[in-house]
């Protein structure tokens, strides 16, 4: 800031209020230059005076000193306001102090750098918020309220022709940007909270202000992620067969809510610039991984035990009630099938979850079926002194008893079931029950899927 000059700032106020005219008389001036081609010199005459007057308005120090003195006491600037918990509060907004250090681990609004500012009052006094936000120095990023609120040297003078009129405005921004609470307010509709400060009977009372400034940022990060240029056209690319793919951004679960109702210049100006419109991250308890349900004891000699029954009951029971039914045709031999490829991924989920989630070798002090050993442990192969158990996976021996085990399993709660027809299920069914399983243990093969590989 230091090489910012007097002509600078100065050339910067004119700027902007040399802006002012052109926004306020945008429209007059397009009417005046269609009544001239009219010849209608009444409305010719009603709208240079029109023009005049705005011109008027904003001459230097005409509009410094309806900003200074009358401006400044209608807004309230602030980093956290009030009216951000509820529109119609008239509580102290405040401009946080972003040098104050925390505590090591804890986050605030210090951990956002922003040039942002928000204010509100009085809608008509807004110019004033539009001014201070005014740039100085495009490429530093400086603006009018920078040097403001550290009485720069550039600014003297700027405010007015006269020098001692000058300064009097000066300190009256300054004072406006620099507010101090000397008698902290609040409002009826503000939220307050009672902190414990670690004594039985010692509390301070707080009262939530909103954020502006940093939910600003937050607002302005998502839109930049996921509406840049280079992230909506890599969306509209991954359609085109022609044009080369890029990864692009979504972000899911955004809710979005809207402070101020209609009316979002109540609440203040960069509620206004969103129309209203705050994001809202997902605030939800974590997700943990659940216990395994499904875990083979040392002394186990089969996957295919009670546990399994167990844990298979909904399917045993259909199946179950197709057999009850007595009888066979389509539909029955196909809701059988149904019922059957249900226990099957049961018992595929099962054998992928012990894969997946046990050491490599887990099985060598196990009382595990060795073909299941084979089936269950196959990382166990790649280890050095396992040689003669990964010859024994070369062999497709292994699959064939793993179907022969599970036709035994099915067919023994079968027969548990149905005691007094014990003796009419027998090697039919198993052939039938073998032959799922060695359909199951193919298909997952041509699947390229690691649980019988």
């Amino acid at each position: 800031m230091k090489n910012i000059t007097q002509e600078q700032f100065k050339s910067a106020v004119n700027a902007f209020l040399a802006a002012q005219i052109d926004k306020k008389t945008e429209t007059p001036q397009k009417q005046l230059i269609k009544a001239q081609e009219n010849q209608d010199y009444k409305k010719v005459a009603e709208l240079q005076e029109k023009i005049q007057k705005e011109q008027h308005k904003f001459q230097l120090d005409n509009w410094m000193k309806n900003a200074a003195e009358r401006f400044t006491n209608q807004l309230t600037f602030g980093t956290h306001i009030s009216k951000g918990i509820h529109p119609d509060s008239k509580g102290d907004n405040i401009i946080f102090n972003t040098e104050r250090e925390l505590p090591k681990g804890i986050l605030g609004s210090q951990n956002v750098p922003s040039e942002h500012l928000d204010a509100n009052g009085n809608a008509a006094a807004l110019p004033l918020f539009s001014f201070f936000d005014w740039l100085v120095d495009d490429e530093k990023n400086i603006r009018v309220r920078d040097l403001i609120k550290i009485s720069h040297p550039a600014i003297e003078g700027a405010f007015a022709t006269n020098q001692n009129e000058s300064e009097r405005f000066q300190q009256l921004f300054c004072d406006s940007l620099n507010f101090e609470i000397n008698n902290p307010k609040s409002f009826e509709k503000n939220k307050q909270l009672l902190f414990f400060l670690g004594n039985m009977d010692k509390y301070t009372c707080i009262v939530p202000l909103y954020p502006t400034v940093l939910t600003h940022e937050l607002y302005q990060l998502i839109n930049n992620v996921k509406y840049s240029e280079e992230n909506n056209l890599a969306k509209k690319n991954r359609y085109k067969k022609t044009a080369e793919k890029q990864s692009y951004t979504t972000l899911s679960d955004l809710a979005i809510t809207i402070l101020g109702g209609s009316n979002s210049q109540n609440v203040g100006k960069l509620t206004i610039v969103k129309s209203g419109r705050n994001y809202l991250l997902p605030s939800m308890p974590p997700i943990f991984k659940s216990q395994r349900f499904f875990r083979l004891s040392p002394y186990t000699e089969s996957l295919f035990n009670k546990q399994l029954t167990y844990h298979c009951r909904e399917p045993l029971n259909s199946l179950f009630k197709l057999i009850q039914t007595n009888y066979n045709n389509v539909n029955i031999r196909d809701a059988r099938k149904t019922v059957l490829d249900s226990i099957l991924y049961k018992v595929l989920t099962f054998a992928v979850d012990i894969q997946n989630n046990e050491t490599p070798g887990w099985s060598i002090n196990y009382n595990l079926n060795h073909h299941e050993k084979l089936w269950l442990d196959p990382q166990r192969a790649d280890l050095e002194d396992q040689e003669p158990f990964k010859q024994d996976r070369t062999s497709k021996n292994w699959r064939d008893e793993i179907g022969v085990r599970f036709a035994n399993w099915l067919n023994t709660q079968i027969q548990n079931k149905f005691k007094p027809l014990k003796h009419d299920f027998g090697d039919v069914e198993h052939i039938e029950w073998q032959k799922e399983m060695t359909e199951m243990i193919k298909e997952s093969q041509r699947l390229g899927k690691e649980v019988f590989a």
